[in-house]
């Protein structure tokens, strides 16, 4: 099949456009220790225990980070850790509403939005709420 990469844009206290491995087998996104410095991640005061691929298990820091990929935006976890090249995880995926097209090798949107709050998808204008207020 072959890998999938994409450009992200990665932000945190500061913003950083980085090529991504895509990796569907990957639950949450990795990047390198050099890059979370970079972009300021805050991490949680304790590491978290996960198992690799190959079984071992690795205690990462995690922190929040905000993915952008075109116009689809949203905040996801990101574990920092010893990677060759950043890991765009399939936590991160769904919460921006993509999938993996494998035969045209690119991302492909699994959904028309990227975050849903309370049912409802998102959208750019402000709902008016009216209420009345009377004394008690």
């Amino acid at each position: 099949m072959g890998h999938v990469h994409q450009r992200v844009k990665l932000s945190a206290e500061k913003t950083a456009t980085v090529r991504m491995l895509v990796d569907t087998g990957a639950t949450f996104s990795v990047i390198p220790e050099s890059l979370a410095r970079a972009v300021g991640i805050k991490r949680l005061r304790r590491s978290v225990a996960i198992t690799l691929a190959d079984g071992r298990r690795v205690k990462l820091d995690a922190g929040t980070a905000i993915f952008r990929i075109g116009k689809r935006e949203a905040p996801a976890t990101i574990l920092v850790g010893g990677v060759v090249e950043p890991i765009l995880g399939v936590e991160t995926l769904e919460a921006l509403g993509l999938t993996v097209d494998s035969r045209r090798r690119r991302l492909a949107p699994s959904r028309n939005y990227a975050v849903r709050l309370g049912g409802l998808p998102i959208t750019p204008r402000p709902a008016v709420v009216r209420a009345r207020v009377t004394s008690a």
